[in-house]
């Protein structure tokens, strides 16, 4: 009981470091996607995303309503083929900012063995969004979920969380900022199968 009350109070603990004047349950919408947030990220540097998912893909991450930041065309995280390591973060997140450089570290050591994703969770400000990621050299593909529906299928309680794919279905989950590297490292291996 102690524990689990404990683990409560913690993620509360998580969720408000990350967002102070925002709720666990509370749905809120970022900004869309304009033709500027686009240019900064080619400009940027950060790599496209896949077209959407086939519809023969069965999964509770396709038809979301996602978009490529790169290119401002509609994707499904379904889409992103073999395993997947999926950042979802915010600009406006301090813990999220940083854990981001050990993801550019390991996006670099797993480069063609595993695909890494960021996705923009209702960020009211893409455009810092993608100057962040500049600043501290994120290139992989980075995804817009302004109206949050990856809440559920991702079972979100705050932010970051990074999720583990494998052909578009979720197979392990860190619903705390990294910290270590060594620790994600593990976890990509135990997640993913997919030694360093």
């Amino acid at each position: 009981m102690r524990r689990a009350a404990a683990a409560l109070v913690l993620g509360a603990l998580l969720l408000a470091a990350c967002a102070p004047d925002r709720t666990a349950d509370e749905a809120v919408d970022g900004a869309p996607i304009s033709a500027g947030v686009v240019a900064a990220a080619e400009a940027a540097g950060i790599d496209p995303c896949p077209g959407r998912a086939p519809d023969a893909v069965a999964s509770p991450l396709a038809d979301r309503e996602l978009v490529c930041v790169s290119t401002g065309d509609p994707v499904d995280l379904a889409a992103f083929d073999g395993p997947v390591v999926v950042n979802v973060w915010a600009h406006w997140c301090e813990p999220c900012r940083e854990e981001l450089p050990l993801l550019v570290r390991a996006a670099q050591e797993y480069a063609g063995r595993v695909t890494f994703v960021g996705v923009l969770f209702a960020d009211e400000d893409p455009s810092a969004a993608i100057d962040l990621a500049r600043s501290l050299g994120v290139t992989y593909p980075q995804v817009a979920d302004p109206s949050s529906s990856l809440r559920v299928p991702l079972s979100l309680r705050g932010l970051p969380t990074t999720v583990f794919l494998v052909d578009g279905e979720v197979v392990g989950s860190q619903l705390t900022p990294y910290d270590d590297y060594g620790v994600l490292v593990a976890d990509i291996a135990e997640k993913l199968e997919v030694g360093p």
